[in-house]
């Protein structure tokens, strides 16, 4: 079954500068995602039961064009390919003409409850149908740091209560504005001129944790730049934007931004 959701921009959606948030659209996304796999009888009180939890893993974004304040949007969403190791769900949000406005493809995983350790889907009891042909042009990949990079920027952030979700860590939907404010700290573009997004969650941040995030961009770019600049290329460049998150030595998250000048 594909689920379909109608969703308004609504004002704390967007933010300082007039642009719709990351997080909301995460925030969206999520909840059509936990709707959709409700209906199709995986609840959170069926998951809890079983002594295991959804957790998501990967996830890349393709945006065509974003929506406005006071847009009204359909987000849809639906079961895609199982691995070995992951459930993969697709998913799309269209204007009301049923133009694309962006596309994605995210990667969940079980979660012992107990033991915080990762099952195998034949794990859970319940059996999803597959809409494979229901595909995206983007694939959750995991992300590959940099060989040789530039900090732009950096700030660490202790995870707060309010940034807790069920499963008792931060919510996948805050790491977005993490990104957001060390982005801020130096002139980048806005999520206007993004055309990709990648998350890779790699551990959990958990309450109290503090988290420093940094953001790089290639060190050859700098080098690069002056060179494109000259020939003129006549199509865009694609850039890329690289933010870490970690606690201490251990990873717990990486995004890739690519964007178009």
């Amino acid at each position: 079954m594909i689920y379909k959701q109608e969703e308004k921009i609504g004002f704390y959606d967007i933010d300082a500068n007039g642009n719709i948030k990351l997080t909301a659209l995460l925030k969206y996304i999520n909840e059509a995602a936990w709707t959709n796999a409700e209906d199709l009888g995986a609840s959170m009180e069926t998951t809890i039961h079983s002594g295991v939890t959804f957790i998501i893993q990967r996830f890349g974004l393709r945006i065509f064009k974003t929506p406005k304040l006071n847009q009204k949007v359909t987000v849809q969403t639906w079961p895609a390919a199982m691995t070995r190791i992951a459930f993969k769900r697709n998913g799309s949000m269209l204007d009301e003409d049923g133009n694309k406005l962006m596309e994605w493809e995210s990667l969940w995983v079980l979660l012992d409850i107990n033991e915080r350790k990762i099952r195998r889907p034949n794990a859970f009891p319940i059996e999803f149908p597959l809409y494979g042909q229901m595909g995206v042009t983007v694939e959750s990949d995991k992300i590959a740091p940099f060989e040789e990079k530039e900090q732009l920027a950096s700030y660490n952030h202790i995870v707060q209560f309010s940034e807790l979700d069920l499963n008792m860590h931060m919510s996948n939907a805050i790491y977005a504005d993490l990104i957001a404010n060390v982005l801020s700290l130096k002139p980048t573009p806005n999520i206007q001129g993004w055309k990709d997004v990648y998350f890779n969650y790699v551990n959990e941040a958990k309450l109290n944790d503090e988290i420093t995030v940094d953001y790089y961009r290639e060190q050859s770019n700098a080098n690069e730049k002056t060179h494109s600049e000259t020939n003129k290329q006549t199509h865009s460049e694609t850039n890329e934007l690289y933010v870490s998150g970690a606690n201490g030595e251990k990873v717990i998250f990486n995004a890739l931004i690519k964007y178009e000048e």
